[in-house]
């Protein structure tokens, strides 16, 4: 905890230096050391977490479930076709006419045909829940970015019109006591 409270000041007072070189060496006012902040926070950004979030965005177009759907279903399809061959060379036909064979092979084929378009069908649904919930992720991270920044920006005017007022109060008060010592100093000489 110690660490991070140094390493904010550290940034801070970075901010304040560079603020001050800007400004030909003068002190720096809060507008600039907090747009310098503001500044390295979006080069933080872009040099840390830009490309990650843009390779994030890119997984949202992903096929690899479907495309591994495809070549697993043709690799049971061709383990079941050896399985069936195998079968036949030990047992023979077990008594099957070549009629029955072929439409034991056809009806073999259809499973297959099913079983890869199951499978892909599958495989697409889950591909765009994982897609969905990718992009849903990333968007309600954007979005809370957003409203930190937006709560930030109105802490921000809130402090500058809480500002205004102090310094339109206090130069009230400086007026009242002015004309209030003026008003005795004339009460004092009679005037």
């Amino acid at each position: 905890m110690l660490a991070n409270m140094f390493n904010d000041l550290s940034v801070v007072q970075q901010a304040r230096e560079r603020a001050g070189r800007k400004s030909g060496g003068k002190e720096a006012t809060a507008d600039q050391i907090y747009s310098d902040i503001l500044r390295q926070d979006y080069e933080d950004y872009i040099n840390n977490f830009r490309g990650y979030e843009e390779r994030l965005l890119a997984l949202t177009d992903d096929t690899s479930i479907v495309d591994n759907a495809r070549e697993s279903a043709l690799t049971q399809s061709r383990i079941a076709g050896e399985i069936q061959a195998r079968n036949l060379e030990r047992y023979g036909g077990a008594g099957m006419s070549a009629v029955q064979r072929q439409q034991q092979q056809r009806a073999a084929q259809r499973g297959d045909q099913l079983t890869l378009a199951g499978t892909v069908n599958n495989a697409r649904v889950a591909q765009r829940e994982v897609n969905q919930a990718l992009l849903s992720e990333l968007i309600g991270i954007g979005q809370g970015v957003n409203a930190s920044a937006l709560a930030g920006l109105g802490t921000a005017a809130q402090n500058e019109v809480a500002r205004r007022g102090a310094y339109r109060n206090a130069r009230s008060q400086y007026r009242s006591a002015l004309i209030g010592g003026g008003t005795a100093v004339l009460a004092a000489f009679g005037i």
